[in-house]
């Protein structure tokens, strides 16, 4: 993403340094990597969540394609109660947590 080496590194230490001092500069160090942390966290929180929702929605986009190719009406019921499992159990999750995407329909 960025490209520091270790003169912008060096430079930024210094500048650092004489901008906040000896005394502020382990707290705001620290701040930072906080801050930092926090950041990647969720980023990979907000990741794992959107590879589910693909998941399920490849889970569910598989199980229409075999349910208009399945011969018997017997393997129709078992695929069409298999889909409305998931998409109930994915409402269900999307309605616990309002904030999260919503799959298209």
């Amino acid at each position: 993403m960025f490209d520091f080496g270790f003169g912008e590194l060096l430079l930024l230490a210094i500048v650092a340094l004489v901008v906040l001092g000896p005394e502020r500069l382990p707290h705001a160090a620290r701040m930072a990597g906080a801050w930092l942390g926090r950041i990647k966290r969720t980023m990979s929180e907000i990741q794992s969540e959107l590879e589910q929702e693909v998941a399920v929605q490849e889970m569910c986009n598989n199980l229409r394609k075999q349910l208009q190719s399945a011969s018997t009406p017997e393997l129709q019921s078992q695929l069409q109660a298999q889909l409305q499992l998931i998409e109930s159990s994915l409402k269900r999750s999307t309605s616990e947590n309002p904030d999260a995407p919503h799959p298209p329909a």
